[in-house]
């Protein structure tokens, strides 16, 4: 069962930064479709699904945000990676402003990546 919940998340989170990475394009283009509907509630579902999984699997582990220091990290990491790409996505700002928006957000992409891939926080260690 861990197996394939782990490979369900990391599903997701490929879908969910390639989503992001689409309507950061679409926002560069300035494209009708960085505002579609449809293509946030897809982004939205897929972001929700991926927190679930997520909290399953720090429940199968046994261990947990606020207990253990890479989780912690990891999860701060996250509401920073969600707040830059809010504001990359939005389709008043200047294409300089979206860059240093989606360079941030990937960054922070990068990060969480590590310290999930080691379990070892990088700030709070």
């Amino acid at each position: 069962m861990y197996t394939l919940l782990i490979k369900a998340h990391l599903a997701l989170i490929v879908l969910s930064f390639i989503s992001f990475l689409l309507r950061t394009l679409w926002g560069f283009k300035g494209s009708p479709l960085l505002e579609n509907k449809l293509a946030f509630a897809a982004h939205k579902a897929i972001t929700l699904t991926m927190l679930i999984s997520a909290l399953i699997l720090c429940f199968m582990i046994n261990q947990y945000p606020f207990v253990d220091a890479w989780l912690t990290e990891k999860l701060m990491l996250l509401i920073a990676y969600v707040a830059f790409a809010m504001l990359a996505f939005k389709p008043s700002i200047t294409a300089k402003t979206r860059s240093i928006l989606a360079s941030v957000t990937c960054f922070l992409f990068v990060m969480i990546f590590y310290i999930a891939k080691l379990h070892t926080p990088v700030l709070l260690g």
